[in-house]
């Protein structure tokens, strides 16, 4: 899907194979889980736990936040966090929003999708 401009009959025809595609691994052992479709894939969540004197801080991120790194490549995963720390999610969201906006018509990045929400919430203990 990655591949085909958006608008073109390829990149439709990419899409739903890719929808389909997805469908089948969505909240499936050995696929992925999604607790909006499912609210049960919570189960399944990978846990853990560290000392709290340990904690610097937490970020949680919606598929939409994450773009900046895994779809846009704007940025790697330090470099994400580093964003976070020193200028809080909103920063983040806003290069997210303005690689969306760059590409309304998916040329440079195609896909399902030229906007997806985006969520980011940042924690840090006080005393960090």
């Amino acid at each position: 899907m990655g591949s085909t401009p958006a608008g073109t009959a390829e990149h439709s025809a990419a899409h739903r194979a890719h929808v389909e595609t997805m469908r089948v691994h969505r909240s499936q052992p050995g696929g992925f889980w999604v607790a909006a479709a499912n609210p049960s894939a919570a189960t399944e969540a990978l846990t853990g736990s560290i000392p709290i004197d340990q904690v610097r801080g937490l970020f949680a991120l919606s598929d939409g936040a994450s773009r900046a790194v895994d779809r846009f490549e704007l940025t790697d995963w330090q470099g994400a966090l580093e964003i976070l720390r020193q200028k809080g999610p909103e920063a983040l969201i806003a290069q997210v929003r303005a690689a969306e906006h760059s590409d309304p018509a998916g040329t440079r990045w195609p896909g399902g999708k030229a906007q997806d929400d985006a969520t980011a919430a940042s924690v840090r203990p006080s005393g960090f």
